[in-house]
Formats: structure tokens, C-alpha cells, sequence
């Protein structure tokens, strides 16, 4: 049990009792509770007197006269009355300094409780149980905000039974008290929670024995997260220091709480990203590592995903008798749901494509697969066509797609649709085109993302750019993948670092 000595020292005690010896004219003695010689009259063998000194409730020592000489005068007791009532104001000044001190101590230790990396939980569970050895209160819950802020859920509590505790949620709409505490942002305080109307669960409390409570609002930058309650069981006013540092405590755990929550939503959008990236590994092992080699043939490609994972896809594929398949297509949308897509769709064109001559027979096994597998939504525009090495001869058949450019003797021609997207219509007809190959021609078969680049004044690079880019390549006699570079070039020449909102795909064939 604290005495005098711990709130103002042994030292100013003597200075004290000789100043009051001096003033009532006879020898002041300052005692501990327990009645142990604390300062002055050390030689003084009866007290005269004797008046308790109490600080915060607690009895911490007694002023008295030496009682020796003979009784106290009611002039010497009236004096030792005001100097036991300075002591009591010396005591309990100190007694509050040491309490502001060990709160500010506590904030501290709060700060780098919070302040560490850890789950939501563990977060919940420390700012209950800081609360009670903070404020010093016999029980604490926490509730926060469900998504759309219509309840209060119980994360945490501490000194409370699981009883109590499974009351529920609570709905805002319900409780005047929370309403009141999250519309003002200011502290409601509950004298008897077993009495109070606007309490909702009074049978439990009285069952739980809780009395007094303080209701906080839990404030992160304006918004209320949530409602922290502080019980007592038995009846207490929270003085104003107490509810400052009980705001001050809430406030802290809110910050904490949406810390924890970002940083476990940081975490989660790490473990996406990161499965996102295996599976653009492995949507880009799909896409040929590099280009076949096809004798007097001279082939290069170029694929750009917008995202880790992308919906365009172009393939060559080696067939019977020295014929090569030559794809690239385009699904719509981005992302996880067009990677898909284009898994499905390229494993459904080589499928078919080993086992059907004819390539409307292939266009049509692959639009009636996407159309039984993808929703009404999902489709993609295709080029496919095959090359006849020996006779170069080229038989295409284009579903909707960007139209192919070949470039002959200073001319460009697009290569258009003979049927339309794949996926939404199952009894979809497509025809095909024969096209014969002279040397020195030039194929482009790109995706609409290289003509819809845009720069910053959101003017789209355009058709007759890319033909224009092709042609300048072609002229001066670059091969397949000179082609290809000289046309990105002028391209992001074009865009600059205008953010690129589509996958990009080009595919160059030059015929030797």
C-alpha cells in the first residue's frame, strides 16, 4: 500500500513538518497508515490529535501534535486540520500527475502494440484487453461495422463470459445508444445498464453483473469503425481524464483495426497477384516460344498482355503434307475470364484442326465448343488460315476479326470477315478464301489492340496507320521481324506512354 513518502518524499515531508511545527508552536509528527514514524517528533511518545490523510480512497498516512506536553489547544487543531488538508491536496496533485504519467506511458506501449504487423484478429483481441488494464475498468467489447454499416459484429471482448458475448449483432437501427455514439462521434456514458431504457440487453447485464459503462466511438480519420463499451461492476462516474483516455485508447485500436485490415487485404492482393503471374506463366507457355522455321518462309510474332493475363492468342500449328496453320484471335475482355477463354479456345482449334480438311468445319467445331462452354457474353473474333508451303497457297477463313493485311507490289489489301463471332451464334456458316503467294508478299495478322492504341489526346492509331507502317517496312526489304518492330515502333511512337487498355498481338509472314 502506498504512503506519504511515495507521493512527496522523505525529504520534503521533514522540510513540511518542521514549516508546521513552526506555525502551531509545538511538534508535528507525520505517521504511514500503519502508524510507522515517517518524519518529525521522532522522540515523541503519544500523538495528540491524530488526523487520516486519504488519497484516491485509500488511507496513505495521519498528521499529528506531540501529545507530551499536555492536550492540543483548539488553536493548534484548527492549524493541524488546514495542514492535513495541504497535505491531502499535495498528494492527491501527485497522485493524478503519476496517474497522466502511467496513462501516457500506456498510450506508448499501445502505440507500438498496434503499430506491429499483425492479423485482425490478434489486433481485435489487444485492443480489448489493453482497454481493461488501461482504464483500469473490470470488462471491455469491441464491436466494428459489418460491410454495408447496418451492424455492429463482435470482434473482441475481455472479462466478459461467452454468455454474454452471443447475444449477437447488433443492428444500429436498434440502439439508440450506438446511433448516438456514431452520429455525434462523442462518448455515451450508461450509469446502470441493468435499469437504462435504451439498453438492449438488460436481464444479461444484470445476470453478468455489470453496472456503469462508457460507450466510444472507434475514429480513423473521421469515420467511425465501430464502438468500443468499458464496464464496471459497480456504479461509476468516468471522470474526465478517464474518458479522454478512453477515447483516446478507441481511437488508437481504430487505427490499428483498419491497419491490420489493409494490411490483410495487402496480403491477400499479393497472394492474387502472385497466382496471377503463374497463371500468365502459364497462359504464355501456351503462346509458341518462337516462331517455326518453314523453308522460304520468313515468320515472327509479337504478343504484349495488357495484364498478367490476357484474352489475345495467336498459334502456329504443323499439319500433314507441309501444310502449317496460322491463328491468332482475339477473345473479348481481359483478364482472368478471357485467359480462360483463350485456353479453351486455342485447345478446341488444335483439336479440330488435325482431324478436319475443310477450315469452315474447323471454325464451325470451334464456335459450336465455345458456344456450349461460355456464357452469352463471352466470344471471340479468329483468323485462321492455312499455308501450303509447296504451292503457296494460302486458305483462310476470318470470323469476325481484325482484317489481316497483305502487302504486294506497293499495295496493301485486307484480307476481311467470311463468317462472325465465335461463341454466339452455334449454327454460325463460315465460308473460306483462297489466296495465292508471290514472293517478297507480306502477311500482318494482328489483333484490334495495335490500330486502337490511343495517344493522349485519345485519337486511336487507326487502320491506315498500321498500313502505312507495314508498307514503309516492306519497302525498304525488312524481313518478317524488322516488319513487325518498325510497326510497334511507329505505333508507340504514336501512343508515347499513353496506358495501353488491350492486349496486343502481331504476327508477320514474309514469303521469300
Amino acid at each position: 500500500m502506498p504512503d506519504l513518502r511515495e507521493y512527496l518524499g522523505s525529504e520534503t515531508l521533514e522540510q513540511l513538518t518542521g514549516l508546521f511545527s513552526e506555525a502551531v508552536g509545538s511538534p508535528v509528527r507525520i505517521i504511514s497508515a500503519d502508524e510507522a514514524p515517517l518524519a518529525g517528533a521522532a522522540s515523541a511518545t503519544r500523538l495528540a490529535g491524530q488526523m487520516r490523510i486519504v488519497v484516491a480512497g485509500r488511507h496513505v498516512g495521519s498528521i499529528a501534535l506531540d501529545g507530551s506536553a499536555g492536550p492540543p489547544t483548539p488553536e493548534g487543531l484548527r492549524l493541524l486540520g488546514l495542514m492535513r488538508d495541504m497535505l491531502t491536496r499535495l498528494c492527491e496533485q501527485a497522485h493524478q500527475l503519476r496517474e497522466r504519467v502511467e496513462e501516457l506511458a500506456a498510450m506508448y506501449r499501445l502505440t507500438e502494440v498496434f503499430t506491429g504487423r499483425r492479423s485482425l484478429e490478434e489486433v481485435h483481441r489487444l485492443a480489448a484487453e489493453t482497454m481493461v488494464k488501461v482504464t483500469g475498468a473490470d470488462a471491455c467489447s469491441i464491436r466494428v461495422f459489418n460491410d454495408d454499416r447496418t451492424e455492429l459484429l463482435c470482434v473482441a471482448a475481455c472479462g466478459l463470459s461467452r454468455q454474454y458475448m452471443d447475444k449477437g449483432s447488433i443492428l444500429l437501427a436498434d440502439s439508440q445508444i450506438d446511433q448516438q455514439v456514431v452520429a455525434t462521434g462523442q462518448c455515451v456514458y450508461i450509469a446502470d445498464e441493468r435499469t437504462d431504457e435504451r439498453v438492449l440487453y438488460q436481464a444479461e447485464a444484470r445476470r453478468e453483473g455489470i453496472v456503469s459503462a462508457l460507450c466510444a466511438p472507434m475514429a480513423y480519420k473521421g469515420r467511425v469503425e465501430g464502438v468500443v463499451r468499458v464496464y464496471t461492476r459497480r456504479r461509476h462516474e468516468f471522470d474526465w481524464f478517464e474518458t479522454s483516455l478512453i477515447r483516446g485508447v478507441a481511437s488508437q485500436a481504430a487505427a490499428a483495426i483498419v491497419n491490420a485490415r489493409l494490411y490483410a487485404e495487402a496480403l491477400s492482393a499479393e497472394r492474387i497477384r502472385r497466382h496471377l503471374r503463374l497463371a500468365g506463366e502459364v497462359q504464355r507457355r501456351m503462346i509458341p516460344a518462337r516462331p517455326p522455321h518453314i523453308e522460304g518462309v520468313d515468320v515472327a510474332a509479337v504478343y504484349v498482355p495488357c495484364f498478367e493475363l490476357g484474352g489475345d492468342f495467336y498459334d502456329f500449328i504443323e499439319l500433314p503434307a507441309d501444310n502449317w496453320g496460322l491463328c491468332v484471335a482475339d477473345v473479348v475482355g481481359k483478364g482472368v475470364r478471357a485467359s480462360l477463354l483463350m485456353a479453351s479456345a486455342r485447345s478446341s482449334l488444335r483439336a479440330h484442326a488435325f482431324h478436319m480438311f475443310a477450315l469452315s468445319d474447323v471454325l464451325s467445331a470451334v464456335n459450336v465448343d465455345m458456344w456450349c462452354q461460355s456464357d452469352e457474353s463471352d466470344f471471340l473474333t479468329m483468323f485462321y488460315g492455312v499455308l501450303d508451303v509447296r504451292d503457296r497457297r494460302l486458305t483462310y477463313c476470318n470470323a469476325g476479326h481484325e482484317p489481316p493485311l497483305l502487302v504486294r507490289g506497293g499495295q496493301v489489301r485486307a484480307l476481311g470477315s467470311s463468317g462472325g463471332v465465335i461463341g454466339m451464334d452455334p449454327h454460325m456458316q463460315y465460308g473460306h478464301e483462297v489466296l495465292e503467294l508471290r514472293s517478297g508478299d507480306a502477311l500482318l495478322m494482328y489483333t484490334d489492340g495495335l490500330p486502337e492504341a490511343i495517344n493522349f489526346d485519345d485519337e486511336a492509331f487507326g487502320r491506315e496507320r498500321v498500313r502505312s507502317a507495314a508498307l514503309s517496312a516492306v519497302r525498304r526489304g525488312e524481313t518478317a521481324e524488322g516488319i513487325g518492330k518498325h510497326v510497334l515502333w511507329e505505333m508507340r511512337r504514336f501512343a508515347g506512354l499513353q496506358r495501353r487498355f488491350d492486349d496486343l498481338t502481331l504476327v508477320v509472314v514474309r514469303f521469300q
